[in-house]
């Protein structure tokens, strides 16, 4: 249940359906922790790549499983508002996942203060919810720095954001930042054992049909953006023809295996 694999994930969904944890939205956790029921705050932040998002959501529903799913506007590797963008968003919605804003500091230059990030996130809710309608009721940051960390409330005011102590110290949390379970498998822990609430990020780049390096799944996702849009520019100027893909040569020994 450590790999990586889809079918992997589905073997941790299972697990927790079996433990019967709840799959629940980050609203709602104050009043689950208040009468002791057993929940998961499932929650991916999509950093690099819609289409490895939609998959995961397609799985998810499959099992009867909801998410919530944080989506960057100020992104540079996917557009939520073009075409193809907003259409597998629309999908994720479609599919029962709730959406988050993904806040990406960064995208802010000269050190904004508390108060003007809280700003640029309600901006950026409201561009979402314009968009895509229904409520964003939650953000999590991008790269969180020591400050966000720390769960300093008015960064995201009014509304909450994922590194409250609420979120990660009064429910147990997990991550698989960089492709690997920093603190621990969720399932393999005394939290787990317990029956206690669990907060688990979980990022779909990480994640897909085979094992694979993290390096090595990073690598593929720039191959697949370069083959988009190299598409694109050929859909959009017709004196533009893709270059046909290079012929591959087996190597000695290579024949049968799987790279």
């Amino acid at each position: 249940m450590t790999d990586f694999t889809y079918p992997g994930y589905v073997a941790l969904l299972h697990a927790l359906k079996a433990r019967v944890y709840a799959f629940a939205g980050f609203a709602a956790a104050p009043d689950l922790l208040a009468s002791g029921r057993r929940f998961v705050l499932l929650r991916h932040d999509v950093d690099f790549d819609l289409e490895k998002a939609l998959q995961m959501a397609e799985l998810e529903a499959q099992q009867d499983v909801t998410a919530t799913y944080f989506l960057m506007v100020r992104s540079d590797h996917y557009n939520l508002f073009s075409g193809e963008g907003a259409q597998r968003v629309s999908r994720i919605l479609e599919l029962g996942h709730r959406c988050g804003l993904h806040f990406d500091p960064a995208a802010y230059p000269g050190s904004p203060g508390v108060e003007a990030l809280a700003a640029a996130c309600r901006r950026e809710v409201q561009m979402l919810q314009d968009w895509f309608g229904g409520p964003i009721d939650i953000v999590s940051f991008h790269r969180p720095s020591e400050l966000v960390l720390s769960g300093h409330p008015a960064l995201s005011a009014p509304l909450p954001h994922t590194y409250l102590p609420l979120f990660v110290h009064d429910i147990q949390y997990f991550s698989d930042s960089r492709g690997e379970w920093r603190f621990g498998h969720p399932c393999q822990g005394a939290a787990f054992a317990a029956g206690r609430p669990l907060h688990l990020l979980v990022h779909p780049i990480w994640w897909g049909d085979h094992p694979a390096a993290p390096v090595q799944l990073l690598g593929d996702f720039l191959r697949r953006r370069a083959l988009a849009l190299e598409a694109s520019v050929a859909r959009n100027c017709s004196i533009y023809r893709p270059a046909a893909p290079a012929p591959t040569r087996e190597r000695p020994g290579a024949a049968g295996r799987r790279e």
